[in-house]
């Protein structure tokens, strides 16, 4: 297929008007921290802390190039680590729905809302609020509480031997405490002033689940989203996942909180996790090692399915899926929104000249010969369901890549209309 065509649609591409947003539920403070040969060498030494038991996962993530998060339940196992790094690296607003927040108050959209039901700290607060973001909080004494920090090692490619087959990029790993469950649980007592104050939002960026652990706790949550729905009818909710939760949490969300949802957002790793639930298979179908366009695809038909939801999102490198209800209207503007997102995920990225993906354009191909012809570019039929498939632009300066999936989820969801 050539270039051209997609290059030409993605320079016609136009920010929608968009309108009020909510976001939820955590937002910390990340310390990004560039992964350096001389910090690796460490690693490998053994002189680090309480790292020992997370280097086989970190050396995991780098063969694959693949994002990865490791969450430690025990604070007397987290404080030594993230002591040893307290004066390492850069301090950032961090979480899904406070990166998302700032991303998307930046973008233009003139009112965004966080919501924080538990545990931001006064340093976390402060940074919503220079950013032009409405943090609401429920409990009392937000300020006193200390803010929590999350280890982010960005690295490049190469400091590792790649396994097979593995397209090298920069990425990175995440190290963070366990967040109490009443980060992302409304207290009862203010739902109906919680209702109020986003009375006016269409669009709700919902995160955090994977600090819930009890079946309980799942259902309330399942009820709170349930709650922001019906603020409107034209109240879409988007649910982001993460790929740092144990299976028995993956299978609690897949039975209460993806089914309540309209919008699945997710990359590869975390799609191969839900189909480890989901089709019972092996553990080690769910590793890192890189999937086929097509089984990407059938996957997120898969989960559609299984969900019932009207939206799927995978973002994985170089190209982005999403799988739609049949009567949806108007594709061409989810696959605008899918180029958007992409379009500034790739200037945030890096600054400088933007290229489409080979492996984008590769596998647009592949779906094109299994699913084509396109009803229009990148879009196409299967069964009950529409199937768009965009190549992604890439920054050829690649800066920053903590966030990047929530700002492109993010901007995917507020310019769609599904």
């Amino acid at each position: 297929m050539n270039a051209g065509i997609w290059e030409d649609l993605y320079q016609s591409v136009q920010k929608p008007q968009m309108d009020p947003v909510i976001t939820g539920f955590n937002a910390n403070i990340d310390r990004v921290i560039p992964l350096t040969p001389g910090l690796w060498r460490s690693f490998e030494r053994h002189t680090v802390p309480s790292f020992d038991a997370i280097l086989p996962r970190l050396k995991q993530s780098m063969r694959y190039s693949a994002a990865d998060e490791v969450v430690i339940s025990e604070p007397s196992e987290y404080l030594p680590l993230s002591e040893y790094f307290s004066r390492s690296g850069t301090l950032s607003l961090g979480g899904q729905a406070g990166i998302a927040a700032v991303h998307l108050h930046r973008l233009g959209i003139p009112s965004v809302t966080c919501a924080l039901p538990g545990t931001a700290g006064p340093k976390t607060l402060a940074l919503l609020e220079n950013a032009g973001v409405i943090p609401l909080t429920f409990a009392s004494g937000a300020n006193n509480r200390p803010d929590v920090i999350h280890l982010i090692f960005e690295y490049t490619p190469h400091l590792v031997p790649l396994a097979d087959g593995v397209v090298p990029r920069s990425n990175r790993f995440i190290v963070s405490p366990v967040h109490d469950s009443s980060t992302v649980l409304i207290p009862e007592a203010s739902r109906d002033f919680f209702r109020e104050r986003i009375g006016a939002c269409r669009r709700a960026f919902l995160s955090g689940y994977q600090y819930l652990r009890t079946e309980r706790e799942f259902v309330t949550a399942a009820r709170q989203i349930r709650l922001i729905r019906g603020v409107h009818p034209l109240m879409r909710t988007h649910v982001e996942c993460v790929s740092g939760a144990g299976p028995d949490v993956m299978a609690l969300m897949l039975h209460h909180i993806l089914p309540g949802t309209d919008s699945i957002g997710l990359n590869e790793r975390e799609l191969g996790l839900f189909m480890q639930v989901l089709q019972a298979r092996d553990p080690a179908s769910a590793a890192m090692k890189p999937s086929s366009p097509i089984a990407c695809v059938r996957d997120a038909i898969a989960l559609a399915g299984a969900t019932g939801v009207s939206r799927v999102h995978l973002h994985t490198f170089g190209y982005y899926i999403l799988i739609l209800k049949s009567e949806t209207p108007e594709p061409e503007v989810s696959r605008n929104a899918l180029l958007l997102a992409a379009r500034v995920a790739a200037e945030t990225a890096g600054p400088g000249e933007q290229v489409l993906s080979r492996e984008g354009l590769r596998a647009y191909e592949a779906v094109r010969e299994m699913y084509g012809p396109d009803e229009t570019l990148g879009i196409f039929r299967e069964n009950d369901r529409i199937v768009l498939l965009v190549p992604t632009c890439i920054s050829q300066n690649v800066q920053k890549t903590t966030g990047l999936g929530d700002i492109l989820s993010s901007t995917a969801l507020v310019a769609d209309r599904f």
